[in-house]
């Protein structure tokens, strides 16, 4: 049976509304904030979040992409009483499944339920059905199963794709696998560098030349887009494209067909495109940086692919993989890996993403020499020096010494009194607590995945003891 939760600060609404979503045959559970929600969603998944955008912790439409990553991925709807266009906009690009505004009708909220499950069911029948081939995509973090899950589904389509992401999350890697999980898997797969794509050569180098063409043009060549005809075309980095290669390739895109450089015939390609980049491509169209019309052209199906900081959990097995991986290649045996080793590239910030794992990795494989396990100290300099820099630093970049640290407890007594010891340790510990979080946020900062990897805590007890104490994960 499909189970359905509220988050609304107004307890009376939460009655009110859990009793139309029961009259419709669904068990509910109420919380009034997201700290209580999480920890109650850990505990018992959901399939519909409705969710209020005002509540203790501030907006809420920051918390949508956490709250849709929490077991059985639930889908968001956002409820306002007051209507906001900005809002509402914000929701959706947040990944919120509707945006409803109060006051629901039975009817309207019965017609979002049934739409909502419905397309839950038919997702999870075609993800089942979809055979997806991962290759040597690595990484099972609930972040990134979100995104294999739409790669699989992107995949069978025939629409444009738009990889968007940081340097070094593995565009081209993912670009690979909707190739070959497509239709178009038994043809080429063409791989352009729009960033070293010289702009006096582009139309040569795409689209191809008649023979005489140009000085060194002794035979007729096809260019890059006939020679992706049935299979696909990866344009990578294509917000280094020059404007005006962006204005011919519009037309490429929208016709499948062009004119090689000084031929009198049109050639027909029947290509798929798939583009990457690391820029943010809606502030280059408003910036008249990229061609607006080539922008909506290329966005059929976005896939924004996550850094590794936001996918912690995978970092374990990159790590092992590589190594097993480098070793190989350099015809040694295979080395073990220490837990301190782990421990330290998790908490490494990785700017490079994947990329840097894998020279990381290449590093550290070299300076153990003959050793049969990875240390700490096999790491490269200037990791070790960051990790050291970060794990004895306190908010303000001064040294504090844990035997240092002063945690004043204070043991009220009412009157004449005289409490028990279960009352005595029950206020120590709820001040221990608290002071623990705070500093476990100060120095860590506010990413729950990090926050749960350095404290040992389960996501629904991290959750359960910052509602406790009344402390927001909001920055």
């Amino acid at each position: 049976m499909e189970k359905i939760h509220i988050i609304d600060d107004r307890k009376d609404f939460c009655v009110a509304f859990s009793s139309m979503i029961k009259r419709m045959g669904y068990p509910c559970e109420t919380s009034n904030s997201i700290s209580e929600g999480m920890q109650r969603l850990w505990e018992n998944p959901s399939d519909i979040i409705f969710m209020d955008v005002n509540l203790p912790e501030g907006n809420s439409l920051e918390h949508i992409g956490e709250l849709s990553l929490s077991p059985g991925t639930p889908d968001v709807v956002v409820i306002t009483a007051n209507g906001n266009s900005d809002n509402a906009e914000s929701a959706i690009r947040a990944g919120a499944w509707d945006y409803l505004v109060k006051p629901i009708t039975f009817a309207k909220l019965e017609e979002t339920v049934t739409r909502c499950l419905t397309h839950r069911a038919a997702r999870r029948e075609y993800e089942l059905k979809a055979e997806f081939e991962r290759g040597d995509i690595l990484g099972n973090s609930p972040r990134f199963e979100q995104v294999l899950q739409r790669l699989a589904i992107v995949s069978r389509s025939i629409g444009n794709v738009l990889l968007i992401g940081e340097t070094g999350t593995g565009k081209e890697l993912l670009a690979k696998a909707i190739h070959k999980n497509s239709d178009r898997r038994d043809n080429a797969f063409i791989v352009v560098d729009c960033t070293n794509l010289p702009t006096t050569l582009a139309e040569s180098i795409l689209l191809g030349h008649a023979k005489g063409a140009f000085t060194d043009a002794k035979e007729a060549s096809d260019g890059l887009f006939k020679q992706a005809d049935g299979g696909t075309i990866f344009l990578d980095e294509i917000g280094d494209l020059d404007l005006s290669i962006q204005k011919s390739l519009l037309r490429v895109l929208q016709e499948r067909s062009f004119r090689p450089l000084k031929s009198l015939k049109e050639v027909q390609s029947d290509f798929r495109v798939v583009a990457a980049t690391n820029k943010n491509l809606t502030e280059m169209v408003e910036k008249g940086e990229f061609r607006r019309d080539l922008y909506y052209r290329l966005r059929t199906n976005v896939l924004e692919v996550p850094p590794l900081r936001e996918r912690r959990e995978d970092i374990a097995s990159l790590v092992r993989y590589f190594a097993d991986y480098i070793c190989d290649q350099l015809k040694m045996p295979k080395k073990k890996i220490s837990k301190d080793f782990i421990a330290a590239m998790e908490a490494y910030d990785f700017p490079g993403n994947v990329r840097d794992v894998i020279n990381i990795m290449h590093t550290a494989v070299s300076n153990s020499f003959d050793v049969g396990t990875l240390y700490v100290h096999h790491l490269p300099r200037e990791v070790r020096a960051f990790l050291m820099k970060h794990s004895m630093a306190g908010g303000d970049g001064s040294c504090t010494r844990v035997e240092e640290v002063d945690v004043p407890l204070t043991v009220v007594f009412q009157g004449d009194e005289f409490p028990t010891i279960k009352d005595v340790r029950r206020q120590v510990v709820d001040q221990m607590e608290q002071d623990y979080l705070n500093r476990l946020i100060e120095r860590f900062g506010f990413e729950v995945v990090m926050l749960c990897k350095i404290s040992g805590m389960s996501r629904a007890r991290l959750y359960e003891l910052l509602n406790k104490h009344g402390i927001s994960l909001k920055k």
